[in-house]
């Protein structure tokens, strides 16, 4: 049971991904940059060394996907003290993105909630952050 479990986990968010990089390419982003993009938006000025910790991802990876977003003019460096840390933010044009793309992601996740009972989506929500929490 178990391993069907988590084997139907792995397949759905990787499916999951694919679908969503299909709606935000019409805004010019994939899901590895909205995830950034995001945390940039709640959590406003950052560390690569933060981002990585929040994605779950090595720094290097961030720090290309960070490249990427700085070129498409959608976020900057901050000047810092520590010239070993690099801080960035949300452009006014990255900010501009963030609102269209949450649009995009919130309708996309609306369609796969439709006629999920609320009841089934808090046991949902209580198992994902028991699983965490055991990974942490």
């Amino acid at each position: 049971m178990s391993q069907s479990f988590f084997h139907q986990n792995l397949q759905f968010a990787r499916l999951f991904t694919k679908k969503l990089n299909e709606q935000l390419t019409a805004i010019g982003l994939f899901h590895s940059q909205w995830l950034i993009v995001y945390y940039l938006k709640q959590s406003g000025p950052s560390t690569l060394v933060e981002i990585s910790q929040y994605i779950n991802v090595e720094k290097p990876t961030v720090s290309r996907t960070v490249d990427r977003l700085e070129k498409s003019e959608l976020i900057e460096k901050i000047p810092s003290k520590d010239r070993r840390e690099r801080r960035i933010q949300l452009t006014e044009k990255g900010k501009q993105v963030y609102q269209e793309a949450i649009l995009v992601v919130e309708a996309f996740e609306q369609t796969l909630l439709e006629q999920i009972p609320q009841a089934d989506m808090e046991i949902t929500f209580r198992t994902i952050k028991h699983f965490r929490k055991k990974l942490t």
